[in-house]
């Protein structure tokens, strides 16, 4: 068995195998490898620029009348049925009313609604998404209103 391996080694040792074709051609013409030549600029056909920013993306028209809010800031962790919408033609203005007596307001921003605003005299409250997990902060650290979206 050794001898095999050692005769397999040996073989592959001795074997003269070639590299191939090492200049490569593509659309651009053909480049060589450690040829050291440089292809240039890659030329216009990535386009114009895109021009000026566009701005704000906006927001998502959101109109949840029955949702689950559990209001960790105004009603003790409870889960109360609440609503939550978001209008693009007023400015992107959101409000959540959590069913507990407070109302959230603000404003929402991007695809998924990201809030910014105040809730029942807290501010500042943000969440990344509505419906999401809005933090406020309360002056000694924060609480969370947790709007579910979901059945």
């Amino acid at each position: 068995m050794r001898l095999a391996i050692l005769a397999a080694f040996a073989l592959c040792a001795c074997a003269g195998y070639t590299h191939g074709n090492e200049t490569i051609s593509y659309d651009g013409g053909p480049f060589g490898v450690g040829t050291g030549a440089d292809a240039g600029d890659a030329g216009n056909d990535a386009g114009t620029d895109g021009g000026v920013d566009g701005g704000d993306g906006g927001c998502t028209v959101l109109a949840l009348n029955t949702v689950s809010v559990v209001d960790g800031c105004f009603g003790n962790g409870g889960t109360y049925t609440g609503s939550a919408s978001v209008d693009p033609a007023t400015a992107c203005s959101a409000q959540v009313i959590t069913g507990s007596g407070a109302a959230c307001t603000g404003t929402a921003t991007g695809s998924h609604d990201a809030f910014d605003g105040g809730c029942g005299g807290l501010s500042p409250c943000s969440s990344s998404s509505l419906p999401g997990t809005i933090v406020c902060a309360n002056g000694i650290g924060s609480c969370s209103i947790v709007v579910d979206g979901g059945p």
